[in-house]
């Protein structure tokens, strides 16, 4: 899958075709993956570009990029001229902007529901304590901690003055059945030599139940676009 996306996502960039591409700048904490039309690093992945293609029953994306995969397999140089989105099309912008808002639509009610049965399970197993490592400093002190053994993210008081990355055993307070909600209290450190795990890289195929994906739109090009050209 990955093999494919990349090297289809490079041809359709060498060909001048325009597609919707999945970046990423680099690994530091913080840089999320975007989407946009320029065939970009993705630096999770370990690729010089990536488009998803490989599932157009699935996504519209892959859709998308298959019928400009299609329009190179048939016109070669010429591609450009004869796909169905062409270079600038403000239509292919619109593509992408709907296909977020779906998207992120879907992440959200993913991590409501993944959430929801994280703390269901706390409370039916009668779990207090978790151990958990640091993964980002909030203001007022609180951290952010990613459980070890569960999928919950949820912020902590007591870890002022520890690095990123230090893994923690944390007692848990109230669960708040509402806001899908629970916070948690350090009582040890377990390890505060252990480097940092969460380097930001996206699993393609299983999305992430993380915030919503940017969109990276170059706006001159979107505002130079022209809105004559029918979607497929």
């Amino acid at each position: 899958m990955i093999l494919a996306n990349s090297t289809w996502g490079q041809w359709l960039a060498h060909l001048g075709v325009p597609a919707i591409y999945r970046s990423q700048a680099s690994l530091l904490p913080g840089v999320k993956v975007r989407m946009g039309a320029k065939a970009l690093p993705h630096a999770g992945i370990g690729v010089p570009s990536y488009a998803w293609s490989t599932s157009p029953l699935r996504r519209y994306v892959d859709l998308v990029n298959q019928w400009q995969l299609i329009a190179a397999a048939r016109h070669g140089q010429t591609a450009a001229l004869a796909a169905p989105f062409k270079p600038k099309d403000a239509q292919l912008f619109a593509v992408i902007s709907a296909f977020d808002a779906a998207y992120s639509a879907y992440n959200a009610h993913q991590a409501s529901m993944e959430r929801f049965w994280t703390l269901k399970y706390l409370r039916q197993h009668g779990i207090t304590e978790l151990t958990a490592s640091l993964i980002k400093e909030q203001a007022g002190g609180a951290w952010l901690a990613r459980a070890d053994t569960l999928p919950l993210v949820f912020t902590v008081l007591g870890a002022q003055g520890l690095p990123r990355g230090t893994q923690v055993r944390v007692r848990l307070g109230q669960i708040d059945d509402i806001a899908l909600d629970v916070g948690g209290t350090v009582i040890e450190v377990l390890d505060a030599d252990t480097p940092p795990t969460d380097n930001g890289v996206e699993d393609e195929d299983e999305t992430s139940a993380a915030g919503p994906i940017a969109i990276a739109v170059d706006v001159s090009e979107a505002e130079g676009a022209s809105a004559d050209n029918p979607a497929p």
